[in-house]
């Protein structure tokens, strides 16, 4: 009698678990990457080391022809919209440092894979310069090597004007820049992480994406 008992009190415990145990043989969760198209976002740009030439750099030794900058703006499909803050080490029409401020703007030209080229323009002023009025035009060889950031190269040149003073330099430079990939559209991309976890018993389906 006492083990029939017992027996009585086992039964439900075991039909729990096996209920415990269909459940968790149902439930199903996939992992997967998705990739989306972004309309805009924003980036950060920094040119850490490059070099100024041109006929007007004589006197000036390799250290003093060093020009750095960093910039930041943002990406409207395949341009690049921002302001760019830097200084040149030592300008001969006024022998001494010189900051600017520059506005910038980047457009994809050519996209490959995750290689790309690109071409800028912008404008901008030397403080506290007798030319204080500066144009660039340059170009870039850029290589997307993770999600958000890659290294390039860029070359091209800078003119100064002023009121009785003008000049020209050439630069070239390596650069890194932080910001959402392009496609070989030229349109911004981001990769999602979507979770999906399915119950074939219930017919629900849970989403998470981060």
């Amino acid at each position: 009698m006492k083990n029939i008992f017992f027996l009585c009190l086992l039964i439900p415990f075991y039909n729990h678990s096996q209920n415990i145990a269909e459940n968790l043989s149902l439930r199903k969760t996939d992992e997967k990457d998705t990739i989306v198209d972004v309309k805009s976002s924003w980036y950060g740009r920094s040119m850490f080391v490059s070099l100024t030439t041109g006929s007007d750099t004589k006197g000036e030794t390799l250290s003093q022809r060093m020009d750095q900058n960093i910039e930041f703006g943002r990406s409207f499909g395949s341009v690049d919209v921002g302001i760019a803050l830097g200084q040149f080490r030592r300008m001969v029409v006024d022998s001494t440092s010189i900051r600017y401020a520059e506005m910038r703007v980047t457009m994809d030209a050519c996209q490959f894979g995750i290689f790309s080229n690109e071409i800028a323009v912008g404008a901008g002023a030397l403080f506290n310069s007798k030319t204080p009025v500066m144009m660039e035009i340059s170009s870039t060889l850029f290589a997307q090597l993770e999600e958000h950031w890659g290294l390039g190269f860029v070359f091209g040149n800078i003119d100064f004007v002023g009121d009785h003073n003008d000049s020209n330099k050439s630069f070239f430079g390596l650069y890194f820049r932080y910001g959402l990939m392009r496609n070989e559209g030229g349109i911004l991309t981001n990769k999602l992480r979507v979770v999906e976890t399915n119950r074939r018993h219930g017919n629900r389906r849970k989403k998470t994406v981060f």
